[in-house]
């Protein structure tokens, strides 16, 4: 009942049945209070959520992993970060492990925070992976790009890192960083990273030299580009619409200097 009101945006009267069923003496269980607090959050009433929360935990009824998910969904869709990110660090010092969901919502708060939350968000990964949290590499490639897509760059080089050390890390890994290297025109850092493709004994593909074209012909070193296409080819790669289109912008848009 409590979960239907919610829905329909009648929280009003959700809480008076949840606060009817307690004066009745029937024992609450989680959920019951889950439901409540995910429609006030639903709704920004983050302040209604974190009441019914701590109201939850002095009736005796212990919140559990999906109960510190809303909160933390509600404070990063509030962009209230610091607090989502103390919620994560209570639930781990509760001994609640992280899930999937906890992992999406804190890389959220990394993707759209200031350079402190990012650090805290960080740190707090960190100790995710500490208590046994596993995400795979799939879940690991998303967030590199949401990373580099926001242009923290920075911050999914040191993911990418972790997730070699745990043996974690295909060609899309690579493949996403270096992109992100060359967008923010660090080309440098980028060709590191074709280093590590070989180094991981992993071969590149069509999409690895069309980012490595696409980088340095807009960094102005087409020559080297064309080095790159050669390489593609000695190597039984073959070229698409997408690389030549590629090289043609960047004869265009430098001429004779190339």
């Amino acid at each position: 009942m409590i979960s239907g009101l919610c829905k329909e945006g009648r929280l009003d009267e959700a809480a008076g049945v949840l606060n009817l069923t307690d004066k009745r003496g029937c024992r609450l269980n989680p959920h019951v209070y889950n439901a409540l607090m995910d429609g006030f959050m639903k709704h920004y009433k983050v302040d209604s959520a974190i009441q019914v929360f701590r109201e939850m935990s002095t009736k005796g009824c212990s919140p559990n992993v999906v109960s510190y998910n809303i909160l933390i969904n509600g404070f990063c869709r509030a962009e209230r970060f610091p607090e989502a990110y103390h919620c994560v660090e209570e639930m781990l010092e509760k001994g609640w492990k992280p899930d999937v969901i906890t992992y999406s919502m804190l890389i959220d708060g990394l993707c759209q925070g200031n350079m402190n939350e990012n650090d805290t968000a960080l740190r707090l990964c960190y100790q995710f992976l500490a208590k046994g949290f596993k995400p795979d590499i799939t879940m690991h490639n998303i967030v590199i790009h949401r990373l580099c897509s926001s242009g923290k760059v920075k911050y999914a080089l040191q993911l990418y890192w972790m997730m070699r050390k745990r043996n974690c890390v295909n060609l899309v890994t690579h493949n996403t960083i270096m992109e992100g290297f060359y967008k923010v025109g660090d080309c440098e850092k980028a060709s590191k990273i074709w280093a590590q493709i070989s180094e991981d004994r992993l071969k590149p593909d069509i999409i690895s030299y069309n980012i490595t074209l696409n980088g340095l012909c807009t960094c102005g070193r087409v020559t080297d580009a064309v080095r790159y296409l050669n390489d593609a080819l000695a190597h039984g790669i073959m070229p698409t619409v997408i690389t030549w289109n590629i090289l043609v912008r960047a004869v265009v848009f430098f001429g004779e200097s190339t």
